[in-house]
């Protein structure tokens, strides 16, 4: 970290964010494979009912997501059909190159940036992490605390590992589940945008479908 800049740590969303074609991975997912929908709208309706734990919805969409098929081998075939956003590994090059650190707050899943973003240099990535057993089942997973309203939290949690304010932080985002830690944010942007609500909270919008147009702007 160069300790010069303005904001050295940057963080981001990863879903419609980092990763195009897709608005949720959970979403993409199981619209692939077909799970039953009134179980997923459920499992959804009862997380925001406070009626079960985050990590009750994340292990109830990896069942319905395991009885419908899902499979390591099968997921990375998903995976093949999205992209990264135009200009991304570019753009995080870069910012790495300045002095940086990068880092991931994000409800998604593991094995997206592992898949898409293999080569890039993340030092800290909060996500959902799921297990594999040796024939690609799934077998588990990890839920992160730091999704939604946790996103801030998350934040705060990575401020203190690299010993500076939250005003010295960047966040990019694209949706309503951003709306949290980009008001902890020292420099909230805007990216790739689907909610009005993120656009008023954030301090720029770049509305340019290319992450090299919010790299020219964080220092």
């Amino acid at each position: 970290m160069d300790p010069s800049l303005e904001y050295p740590l940057v963080c981001f969303d990863v879903d419609g964010t980092l990763v195009d074609d897709t608005i949720f991975i959970w979403q993409t997912l199981h619209d692939h494979f077909a799970t039953d929908p009134a179980a997923r709208k459920k499992a959804h309706d009862d997380y925001f009912a406070r009626r079960i734990t985050y990590a009750d919805w994340f292990f109830r969409d990896l069942e319905l997501l395991s009885e419908s098929g899902a499979t390591e081998p099968r997921i990375r075939e998903v995976l093949d059909l999205l992209k990264p956003i135009s200009g991304a590994r570019e753009a995080l090059l870069d910012l790495h190159a300045r002095g940086h650190v990068l880092a991931i707050v994000s409800g998604s899943l593991d094995i997206v940036v592992a898949h898409l973003f293999a080569d890039v240099p993340f030092q800290h990535v909060l996500l959902n992490r799921i297990a594999f057993d040796a024939d690609g089942r799934i077998a588990g997973g990890t839920p992160t605390p730091y999704d939604l309203e946790g996103k801030a939290a998350g934040l705060a949690e990575l401020c203190r590992r690299e010993g500076i304010a939250p005003d010295r932080a960047a966040f990019v985002g694209d949706n309503d589940n951003d709306l949290w830690i980009a008001g902890a944010a020292g420099l909230a942007i805007a990216f790739n945008c689907k909610s009005d609500a993120l656009r008023a909270v954030c301090r720029l919008e770049v509305r340019e479908k290319d992450l090299r147009a919010v790299a020219r702007v964080i220092s």
